[in-house]
C-alpha cells in the first residue's frame, strides 16, 4: 500500500491517479474524504496533519510513502511523518521538496525542506527527494490581475526559472514509488526552458490573443500582500528570498532529469498554458 499525503492538491491528485492506474494500492490522506473525488481504485483516509493519531491510522499497512505538505506548517507536518516512519517498516519514502533546499538553502523555506529531508533519510526507509525549480502552475496567481487589468505583477520576475509541469513532477513520483534503483537520491524536476516571468506574460499574452502589461512588484509590496492573505511574516520572508536566489543552477538551467526517469520529454510552458486556457478567460 503506498501512502499520498496531499492528494487532492495539483500534484498529489496527479500522483494517486498515476498510482491508480498502474494498478498499485493506493491510499489517499485528505481532510474530507466525501469530497476527495479520487476515482475508483483509490483507499480514502480521513485525518489531518495536525491529528497525529489520523496519521498514524492512516499509515496502517502502509510500505511506501509519497510525502508531500504546503504552507508555514510543513515543518512540523513533516517532522511528525518522519517521527512515525522511523516507528514502521515502511521500505520507501518519496518527498516532494524544491531547488531551494540546495546547499546552500536559499532562505528558510529552502532551509524547512532540506531539514525534511535529512529526517525522511533517518527513518531508515529508502528515500528519494524531489526537488521542483517551480511549477507552471504557479502562474495560475496571475489569473484576478489578468481577468481584471489584463495585467501580471511578479516580484524577481528577471530572475529566469525552468519551470516543470507538475504533471511531470507526478509522472516521476510514480516512478520512484514503483521502481528500485532510486534510494539515497536527489532529483532536480525542470521544465525545457528557461523563462523569466515577463517572457511567461509574453506567452500567456500571445495564448489569449490581446496584450498584458507586466509589473515588477516590489518586495515590500509582495510581501505585504503575502502577509495580509494570512500568511506568517517568516513563511513570507522565506518565500520571497528563495524567489530572490538568481543562481542558475537553482532551477535556472533545464536538466534532463524528468526524460530520464519518465522516458518522455517534459512538457513545455505553452503547452501547459494551452490546456489551462479557460482559466485565465472565464470569470
Amino acid at each position: 500500500m503506498i501512502l499520498v499525503t496531499g492528494a487532492t492538491g495539483t500534484v498529489g491528485r496527479l500522483v494517486t491517479a498515476g498510482l491508480a492506474a498502474a494498478g498499485r494500492p493506493v491510499r489517499a490522506f485528505t481532510r474530507d474524504a466525501a469530497r476527495a473525488g479520487l476515482g475508483p481504485g483509490v483507499e480514502v483516509a480521513e485525518g489531518d496533519l495536525d491529528r497525529p493519531e489520523s496519521v498514524r491510522a492512516a499509515l496502517d499497512g502502509v510500505d511506501a510513502l509519497f510525502a508531500l505538505t504546503a504552507g508555514p506548517d510543513a515543518p512540523r507536518h513533516e517532522a511528525l511523518l518522519a517521527a512515525e516512519l522511523r516507528r514502521r517498516p515502511v521500505r520507501r519514502v518519496v518527498k516532494l521538496s524544491s531547488v531551494a533546499a540546495d546547499r546552500p538553502a536559499a532562505g528558510s523555506y529552502g532551509l524547512a525542506h532540506a531539514t525534511a529531508e535529512r529526517d525522511f533519510a533517518r527513518t531508515g526507509a529508502e528515500w528519494t527527494a524531489l526537488r521542483a525549480a517551480g511549477f507552471m502552475s504557479n502562474v495560475l496567481q496571475w489569473r484576478g490581475s489578468v481577468l481584471a487589468e489584463r495585467a501580471v505583477h511578479q516580484t524577481y520576475g528577471g530572475v529566469p526559472r525552468a519551470v516543470v509541469d507538475p504533471a511531470d513532477v507526478a509522472a516521476a513520483a510514480v516512478v520512484c514509488l514503483t521502481t528500485a534503483g532510486h534510494g539515497g537520491r536527489v532529483y532536480r524536476l525542470t521544465g525545457p526552458q528557461a523563462l523569466t516571468a515577463p517572457q511567461q506574460a509574453e506567452r500567456l499574452s500571445a495564448l489569449l490573443g490581446h496584450p498584458l502589461r507586466y509589473v515588477e512588484a516590489p518586495r515590500r509590496a509582495a510581501f505585504e500582500a503575502m502577509t495580509g492573505g494570512g500568511l506568517p511574516p517568516a513563511f513570507a520572508d522565506g518565500l520571497l528570498d528563495a524567489l530572490a536566489d538568481p543562481d542558475p543552477a537553482r532551477g535556472g538551467t533545464p536538466l534532463p532529469t524528468v526524460q530520464d526517469l519518465t522516458g518522455r520529454p517534459p512538457g513545455t510552458f505553452d503547452a501547459w498554458l494551452a490546456r489551462h486556457r479557460a482559466a485565465f478567460t472565464a470569470r
